[in-house]
């Protein structure tokens, strides 16, 4: 390992301060032999869950949908997700026709419920285009696969686009804490700057993972913190003897939590209650009840007999960093989506959401927001507003068809089979250096004018530190056998 490479991993969390000196100085004393240090644990801060999504049935799709059919821990009447597994919109994931129709259903579903969350946690354009790996490669995410169809880590990384490590795991009932484990141990060894993990038995779990000092100085929202892992067989053993072997690997205190058995379900049992601080009904729990007062910490394993057993540790997200103050307007907002219908239906619904919050966020994070955690599409819109409401408004608009009621043009662009972006140096390290000048000088109407043209214009935004992440609703979705599927598809 070189020193660039050493720093890199410094950088993004992967090595912490003293092992960055021992090796820079060749002093590896302190470091334990291998014998004495078989779990690897990770740097004392441990790795975030900044990102959760799942779908399992007998819940409504989504964490909210998963959390209250949980807290009635007997749901009735709430959505069944295997009926609507069939209801895919492949044009955000920039899926042709023909593999859309090649997909399975359970494919179909994944993609959906990974997208959703990444979107969700702000990781679906410039965002994600920052994690860097060891050798400055973009986008260095690892996919971790479990119990999936085969090559299920290679299609969700060719159509996100993501360059880490992947891999497919099959280990029965412990696939996804298993996943998780190898999602663990890449991001320590730095072979990724974040690891997605996605799939489950009986359902579908996602989450995607970052080292908690590069998290948390990228503004994230931490929903747990993973602290150690640890996966092992049996062999001519008995189960018993491993299952508390792996309990002591990885668990430093007195867990507060125990969830066992049920693989991905459980694991997302976990990190909502620790980051909800509220106990799930369960064994010896009629009824939801508040976290004892105390540090929260929780082990979730899977210890199926004469099977894989995998367990990970986990702890509460530390507390949320204040955010910064809101900027003076105007500030200028730009919104994309893959078509037009897709682009109204996304304006619509942050409209209704600005208008029906309780603490709206200030118009300029919500700016900043759209510019660095949403992927870039034809179909784009631009408008320069002073505040939330007058963003609420504009965006009702242009939903509705109706420019005159906004109280600032809104001004939106179709570039579908456009001849190419109006710099024609996309990519160059000058490219951005103009675009980032235009935002620095807050150029608003030039970097309008190129948005609506075709250039990738939040890829120059390095104004300042980047602020919190913060949780948007996400882009309309449009499913090909919904109510408008024939005029999707014309648009498409």
């Amino acid at each position: 390992m070189d020193n660039r490479e050493i720093l890199t991993r410094f950088k993004s969390g992967a090595l912490d301060r003293q092992q960055v000196l021992a090796l820079l100085t060749g002093d590896t004393a302190t470091e334990a032999p291998a014998a004495e240090n078989p779990v690897h644990p990770p740097p004392a801060e441990g790795f975030a869950v900044v990102a959760v999504d799942c779908a399992f049935p007998g819940a409504a799709a989504g964490t909210a949908g998963f959390w209250e059919a949980a807290l009635r821990a007997a749901p009735e009447g709430s959505e069944d997700t295997d009926a609507g597994t069939d209801a895919f919109d492949p044009a955000p994931l920039r899926i042709g026709p023909d593999e859309a129709d090649a997909l399975h259903p359970a494919e179909r579903l994944l993609l959906h419920r990974v997208w959703q969350a990444l979107e969700g946690a702000g990781y679906a354009g410039a965002r994600l285009d920052a994690l860097t790996g060891p050798d400055g490669e973009h986008r260095a995410v690892g996919v971790f696969t479990a119990a999936a169809r085969p090559h299920t880590a290679a299609l969700l990384a060719r159509v996100l686009d993501l360059r880490g490590p992947g891999h497919n795991v099959d280990t029965g009932t412990s696939s996804y804490l298993t996943a998780v484990h190898q999602a663990l141990r890449a991001l320590r060894t730095g072979e990724c700057a974040a690891a997605l993990v996605a799939g489950g038995d009986g359902g579908t779990a996602v989450l995607l993972l970052k080292p908690l000092t590069a998290a948390r100085a990228a503004g994230d929202r931490v929903h747990a913190v993973f602290t150690a892992s640890a996966a092992g067989h049996p062999g001519r053993g008995t189960s018993a003897a491993l299952r508390e072997r792996l309990r002591r690997r990885v668990s430093a205190t007195a867990p507060g939590l125990d969830e066992e058995g049920a693989g991905a379900a459980a694991l997302v049992r976990a990190v909502l209650q620790l980051r909800h601080g509220v106990l799930l009904p369960g064994p010896g729990r009629e009824r939801p009840e508040p976290w004892p007062a105390g540090p929260r910490t929780a082990l979730a394993g899977v210890y199926e007999d004469d099977a894989p057993h995998a367990v990970v540790a986990l702890r509460e997200p530390p507390p949320a960093p204040p955010g910064p103050e809101e900027e003076d307007g105007p500030h200028l907002v730009l919104l994309s989506a893959p078509t037009p219908r897709h682009l109204v239906a996304t304006a619509g619904r942050l409209a209704d959401w600005l208008t029906s919050c309780a603490q709206a966020p200030g118009a300029g994070a919500v700016a900043r927001e759209l510019r660095l955690g949403r992927a870039v599409h034809d179909c784009r819109l631009a408008v320069v507003v002073h505040d939330t409401a007058e963003l609420a408004r504009a965006l009702a608009a242009f939903a509705h068809g109706d420019a005159a009621s906004a109280p600032r043009p809104v001004r939106d662009a179709d570039l579908r089979g456009a001849a190419g972006e109006p710099l024609l140096a996309d990519g160059l390290p000058e490219t951005r250096d103009y675009l980032a000048a235009l935002w620095r000088g807050r150029r608003f109407e030039q970097l309008a004018r190129l948005w609506l043209a075709g250039a990738d214009v939040p890829a120059g935004d390095r104004t300042g530190r980047p602020g919190p992440v913060l949780e948007l609703p996400t882009s309309a979705l449009l499913p090909e056998d919904g109510p408008d599927a024939p005029e999707a598809r014309r648009d498409g």
